[in-house]
């Protein structure tokens, strides 16, 4: 567990890297997995983004992931301001509670899909996703999370 704590204050340390105009969101994303959502803007077309959760599927336990995202890839226009299309690449890992594999580790590559839209007044956002993810260890598998999610802009 104190692996996965040094984990998370590395996550941390990423979001908290400070960037000429760089925006910052926080909230709740709820799905596989459930918990905690950060995103840090970098430079007004890419991000970086984690969340502190826990999950519920294919491995149950705590998952914490780190992406590196490509915002605004593609804009949907509604009366009410763009809808926008994200991706990215990034790694997940999850400490995983019961069955076979029970205090290990699963750890791979994430690719999310999702769609974005900003409120503005309020500063919040909500966000869908869809993530392939490839777990290399404890053995080779593929998974898939989706959730959705609010996060307020400072």
């Amino acid at each position: 567990m104190t692996k996965l704590f040094l984990i998370f204050i590395l996550l941390l340390s990423l979001l908290g890297i400070q960037h000429a105009h760089a925006e910052a969101a926080l909230g709740a994303v709820i799905g596989d997995p459930t918990g905690i959502s950060g995103r840090l803007g970098m430079d007004g077309q890419h991000s970086l983004e984690g969340a502190l959760a826990y999950s519920t599927g294919h491995y149950e336990g705590l998952h914490v992931h780190a992406t590196y995202l490509w915002d605004r890839a593609r804009s949907f226009a509604t009366t009410e301001g763009p809808i926008e299309l994200y991706y990215g690449l990034g790694v997940r890992l999850i400490s995983i509670n019961g069955g076979k594999h029970d205090g290990e580790i699963a750890l791979g590559p994430r690719a999310p899909l999702g769609l974005l839209y900003n409120f503005h007044n309020p500063n919040v956002e909500i966000f869908g996703e869809v993530s392939l993810a490839m777990d290399l260890v404890p053995k080779t598998d593929v998974d898939l999370d989706v959730g959705i999610g609010v996060r307020v802009r400072f």
